[in-house]
C-alpha cells in the first residue's frame, strides 16, 4: 500500500509532465512559425536587395506551410 502522500508525489509528477509536453508542443510550433517568417524574410531580401529568385528557399517555404496545414488537417479529423 502507498502512502497518501506518495500519491499526491505521483499526481503531481504526472501534472508537471503534462505541462512540459504542452510548453514543448507551443515552443516547437512559435519555432516554426519563426523559421518560416525568417525564410520568407530572407526571400524577400534576395528578390529585392540581389534581384534574384532563390528557388530552394521557396519550396523550404512552401513544404513548411503544406507540413503546417497537413497537421492541422490531421489532428482536426483524427481528435
Amino acid at each position: 500500500m502507498i502512502h497518501p502522500v506518495l500519491n499526491r508525489i505521483l499526481m503531481l509528477d504526472h501534472v508537471a509532465d503534462e505541462r512540459c509536453r504542452e510548453h514543448n508542443r507551443r515552443s516547437t510550433s512559435a519555432a516554426a512559425i519563426a523559421g518560416t517568417l525568417f525564410a520568407f524574410a530572407l526571400l524577400e531580401y534576395h528578390l529585392l536587395v540581389e534581384h534574384s529568385v532563390p528557388w530552394d528557399l521557396i519550396v523550404v517555404i512552401y513544404a513548411m506551410g503544406a507540413v503546417k496545414i497537413a497537421l492541422m488537417l490531421w489532428y482536426r479529423f483524427k481528435n
